[in-house]
């Protein structure tokens, strides 16, 4: 895999991670606790549980990759990175 595959690849784990996180938040729209917490009685939804399961299993995903990704990309991640900050 090249720096170019990596990067699209990573962007789509990034956006399935976002689509993931916003599943599970869709349960507080309707209840939160007094802090804004995601209430008990919500967290013993099967439905929850498989959508907080789905979303930690792609955190977890990304994260190793983003691990990976730096440490075998390390150069053009740096040149990118200045790149991005030469042209602001």
């Amino acid at each position: 895999m090249n720096y170019e595959e990596a990067k699209a690849y990573r962007q789509k784990l990034e956006e399935k991670n976002k689509d993931d996180s916003n599943a599970l938040k869709e349960f507080n729209k309707h209840c939160k606790s007094s802090m804004g917490l995601t209430p008990d009685h919500v967290k013993t939804l099967p439905e929850w549980m498989l959508a907080k399961k789905v979303c930690d299993a792609s955190f977890t995903e990304l994260r190793n990759f983003n691990e990976w990704f730096i440490k075998t990309f390390k150069k053009e991640y740096a040149a990118d990175r200045r790149k991005w900050n030469v042209s602001k």
